[in-house]
């Protein structure tokens, strides 16, 4: 099934009008329309974010190929010179190609190293860009064989490693996908370290026309005041800056899966 004609079904199996699932998704109805029609494609995020919304499986918003693909890799068998894995005993393995599994054992150390051994690959096949290509393979991979269950770690790939500084100084915030070395003031930031919420903030969370708000119940004075609230998922971080005498409260669009995190000087990083 075509890309437009996917979107489509889902969309009316949802129940949503045109105009419905444009504002979950912040786009027009004619953009609906035109990806409803084939006269034009969502982009790979934009494509997740349907998912999502659509609650259905990304991959079948890929227009993925109907060939039998490597389980490993996701390379179509029918590509020319696909070699086929072999097991240890020199038999040839029906369910991975022989880049990646040779005499019994994988070539990678894990998906961090696949995906970005394959990503100037698939970027040469399809003409994607390199983020592209990293977000097409961050959401088709772990639906293979080799790689169900196992969460994805690639820092490339996964915002979900974010980490977060706060100057003790100014209270500048900084964040960064993976840690760093970072400094502000003279200071040499340590990366925030996330507590669970056991009774340390009383936060309400829930989700209205596609956005996620957040509230928390906080003083916000100048001496004990949140400093941000931040949202991180797979390929999306947003952070909202708090100032004393404001009310601790947050709204972002509702882009798949994510963790809340909260952070005072008084009570340090919490997930909410």
């Amino acid at each position: 099934m075509k890309v437009g004609e996917a979107i489509c079904a889902a969309r009316q199996r949802a129940g949503y009008t045109q105009e419905q699932l444009a504002a979950k998704v912040f786009v027009t109805r004619q953009a609906v329309s035109r990806w409803e029609r084939g006269d034009s494609e969502p982009s790979i995020d934009m494509r997740k974010l349907l998912a999502s919304v659509l609650d259905m499986p990304v991959v079948d918003l890929l227009d993925l190929p109907d060939a039998p693909a490597c389980q490993c890799c996701g390379t179509p068998f029918d590509v020319p010179n696909m070699p086929y894995g072999t097991n240890a005993d020199g038999t040839q393995n029906p369910d991975y190609c022989g880049w990646c599994y040779q005499n019994g054992e994988f070539t990678s150390n894990g998906l961090d190293d696949l995906i970005e051994r394959n990503v100037p690959f698939l970027m040469e096949a399809t003409g994607y860009s390199q983020e592209e290509a990293v977000s097409f393979m961050g959401a088709v991979m772990p639906t293979l064989k080799r790689w169900r269950n196992v969460e994805n770690h690639n820092r490339s790939a996964n915002a979900k490693r974010s980490t977060f500084y706060v100057c003790p100084t100014c209270g500048n915030v900084v964040w960064s996908m993976g840690e760093a070395v970072v400094g502000c003031c003279g200071n040499t930031l340590e990366p925030l370290a996330a507590r669970a919420n056991d009774r340390v903030l009383t936060a309400t969370v829930d989700a209205v026309d596609g956005r996620q708000r957040v509230w928390i119940d906080h003083p916000m004075t100048k001496e004990d005041h949140l400093s941000f609230i931040a949202a991180v998922g797979d390929d999306l971080v947003r952070i909202k800056r708090l100032y004393p005498e404001q009310e601790a409260r947050a709204e972002f669009p509702l882009f798949g899966p994510c963790k809340l995190f909260a952070y005072g000087a008084s009570c340090g990083m919490v997930r909410l």
